[in-house]
């Protein structure tokens, strides 16, 4: 018996030093680091975990800071620069690859601080507005039944289409409301409920191609639950991706699971964009909902065309009657503008709390008080936690990242460029993308294609690094990819075989994306760990990884500046010995 138990370790261990030994081919060892620059206090913060990693077996660093695309407008530019000088000299001391991420059109802020009418247009087509009083004010053209609550029997509340365990897990609560004299009560839906589910959801019914404001009042006590959320959904579309928020500081702040949260009642604005359809599922509740209450009340819908309504030359706003005639902008009606566009808490990041503008009427305007006329135009899309994409194709964005590339040279001198094309969740929606290509997929392609010949002219000889994730037909290029129009599908054709492709995802499940970049003949890196356990990352990562060529790198990446297991991160993947 202890012969086979010692034969067994001896086994293991020859089995780990085979893929140790293996391990330590990797070309590039990386670590991805997120850090502000303009705080001086962080310089020696860097040094020291750089002095770290490169004990450790480290030979690179991708370097991302949100005020890498907007430094040079900063009060104190020199302030930043210096400082980025002092992180490549550290870099150079080390002997360790810089790598910096550039063109962030999926995660867009930092890029539309430059201006926020540059961010990717969803449609509103043919909103009815009628003019009152010198103004144009939106007709609603969809309503909640019973938002208040007041109608119900028993536990029920009335014209809903469901309500997840009434008189069980969800109530009717006459005793605490935001207004009048109900409101809906969830409460311990897990001891109910093997889902966690506390929901409630009406059908109701919008006009194509419309932006809507859902507002409901929220309140909760030692809640706890996986998700809570309003959400918007049409056949099997969900068409409302935005978190809801809790009070923090002087704003908000975002949340989507509840820990043993108690608040206070507080307002909740969503907006969704109804695309195709006549008819939308709205839901309120919890999914994976354990303890704690939670009360919802005063839920109503509104028509809001102008709320953030984005203003340049390719994307048009259109006022027209009902036969056709068209009205002019500085004639007919004043100069449309959302002055709080883009710019809560800070330039570039956006919210759908505040009141929309509205249109006024010239003195000598053709629009006669009561008409009925139809405005169209375009407005961003709000995912999770605030997040706003960037035109793939506005000439301007591309004017943008040529002018970031030439003063990150100036300041940096990087040795590989990493382009930031990630979680591309709404595109293809732009008038230029419908006319000029036959899908967002190609749109994509010609952005990348455009970017990539961006750094090889101001930045020539320079290795391109780009994420994997949108142009990978197993992750995200594929159809009904969030609020993609069509397809993402052939965005990999805008990839020339010499760009590096860093692949991320959850180990195992990486391995088709793998082969097909492999097929393509492109050298790619690995970004693993993400903040999970370092061995059990490790073993789903070699199950992707065999036979696959050209593999040249791995980095730990951490979303969460979780440096803990920098050394046992080197340890599984190279054989670094403490």
């Amino acid at each position: 018996m202890k012969k086979w138990i010692l034969g067994l370790i001896l086994l293991s261990a020859a089995v780990v030093h085979a893929q140790t030994d293996q391990s330590r081919q990797w070309d590039k060892r990386w670590l991805y680091i997120s850090s502000n620059l303009y705080v001086n206090e962080n310089i020696p913060k860097l040094d020291q975990l750089l002095q770290r990693a490169h004990q450790a077996g480290y030979n690179g660093v991708l370097f991302t800071d949100y005020k890498m695309f907007t430094w040079w407008q900063l009060d104190d530019a020199p302030r930043w620069q210096a400082n980025a000088q002092k992180l490549r000299a550290i870099t150079r001391q080390l002997d360790m690859q810089l790598a910096v991420c550039v063109f962030p059109f999926g995660y867009a802020g930092s890029l539309l601080w430059h201006d926020a009418n540059l961010a990717s247009g969803m449609p509103i087509r043919q909103t009815p507005m009628k003019a009152r009083n010198g103004q144009l004010i939106p007709v609603q053209s969809a309503g909640i039944m019973n938002g208040s609550f007041e109608s119900f029997q028993n536990h029920t509340a009335l014209n809903y289409a469901f309500q997840d365990d009434p008189g069980k897990s969800s109530f009717i609560d006459t005793n605490i409301t935001k207004d009048g004299r109900a409101s809906l009560r969830f409460e311990n839906v897990g001891d109910f409920n093997a889902y966690g589910h506390g929901r409630i959801c009406q059908t109701i019914t919008v006009l194509p191609f419309q932006q809507y404001r859902i507002r409901v009042w929220l309140k909760t006590e030692h809640l706890s639950a996986d998700e809570v959320k309003i959400l918007v959904m049409a056949d099997d579309q969900v068409l409302q991706w935005q978190f809801l928020q809790k009070p923090g500081g002087n704003n908000f702040d975002h949340f989507n699971r509840a820990t043993d949260l108690t608040m206070d009642w507080t307002e909740q604005c969503v907006t969704f964009n109804s695309l195709d359809h006549n008819q939308a599922r709205v839901y309120l509740g919890l999914w994976g909902g354990k303890k704690g209450k939670i009360w919802w009340d005063d839920l109503r819908i509104e028509a809001v065309p102008l709320l953030n309504i984005l203003r340049r030359d390719s994307l048009p706003v259109i006022l027209e009657s009902e036969d056709g005639t068209r009205f002019e902008e500085g004639r007919d009606y004043e100069p449309i503008r959302d002055p709080k566009l883009g710019r809560t808490p800070w330039p570039g990041s956006y919210e759908t709390r505040h009141d929309p503008p509205v249109i006024q009427l010239t003195a000598n305007s053709r629009i006669q008080n009561g008409q009925t006329i139809r405005f169209s135009g375009y407005h961003p899309t709000l995912v999770y936690a605030g997040q706003v994409n960037c035109s793939l194709s506005d000439p301007i964005v591309f004017q943008l990242c040529r002018e970031q590339i030439r003063r990150t040279e100036a300041v940096l001198h990087p040795d590989i460029y990493f382009m930031s094309h990630d979680e591309i969740r709404c595109a293809g929606w732009e008038p230029d993308q419908i006319r000029d290509f036959p899908s967002t997929g190609a749109v994509l392609a010609q952005n990348i294609q455009t970017c990539t010949d961006i750094i090889k002219q101001e930045a020539p000889g320079r290795p391109i690094v780009v994420w994997s994730d949108m142009f990978d037909p197993n992750h995200n290029a594929h159809d009904k990819y969030y609020l993609v129009n069509n397809t993402l599908a052939n965005s990999w054709e805008g990839l020339t075989p010499d760009i590096i492709i860093m692949k991320w995802g959850t180990g195992a499940i990486c391995r088709p994306g793998l082969q097909f970049f492999a097929n393509r003949g492109h050298t790619q890196m690995l970004a693993a760990y993400y903040d999970n356990d370092v061995h059990t990352d490790y073993r789903a990562w070699q199950s992707a990884l065999a036979d696959i060529p050209r593999i040249e790198g791995i980095m730990y990446t951490t979303w969460q500046n979780n440096y803990a297991n920098l050394e046992k991160f080197a340890s599984a993947w190279w054989g670094y010995q403490p």
